[in-house]
């Protein structure tokens, strides 16, 4: 089965579930993720990662990514929740962010200023539902 990571831009106006449904999620067995490539986008010295009408928030700092242990960084990892008070979706989408120490940007408009950086960075991300949570949601509905 050929599959293709699709490049979209996670940090914006799309919620976890929309984005999940559009891209065959339902589909999916629980415990499996999809994959999406996405851009950073900065915001003053910080990286917003705005999503639908909440955001993903960090539970850890970024863990050093060395699978031979050789002490070798090759990139990064981070995991976030999705975090909106007012839904009830609330801590029910969990994704991973992985980043390559040596990264590769996305070229800038020619819109950008002279000041930009280079490009954004470009990350591979892991969506996954958090079914504990949907579980727990559930029940409390009963």
């Amino acid at each position: 089965m050929k599959y293709e990571v699709p490049n979209i831009n996670l940090y914006g106006t799309s919620e976890p579930w929309k984005i999940w449904k559009d891209f065959g999620g339902d589909g999916l067995e629980i415990g499996e993720d999809l994959y999406f490539f996405t851009t950073l986008k900065t915001k003053g010295t910080r990286v917003s990662r705005k999503a639908g009408n909440g955001c993903w928030h960090g539970e850890n700092s970024a863990k050093v990514l060395d699978p031979k242990n050789e002490q070798k960084v090759l990139g990064f990892s981070r995991r976030f929740h999705y975090k909106n008070p007012k839904s009830d979706q609330n801590g029910c989408w969990i994704m991973h962010e992985y980043s390559l120490k040596d990264y590769p940007s996305m070229p800038k408009s020619k819109n950008s200023s002279a000041s930009d950086d280079d490009g954004d960075q470009l990350v591979l991300c892991r969506i996954r539902k958090n079914d504990q949570s949907f579980i727990r949601m559930k029940e409390e509905k009963i």
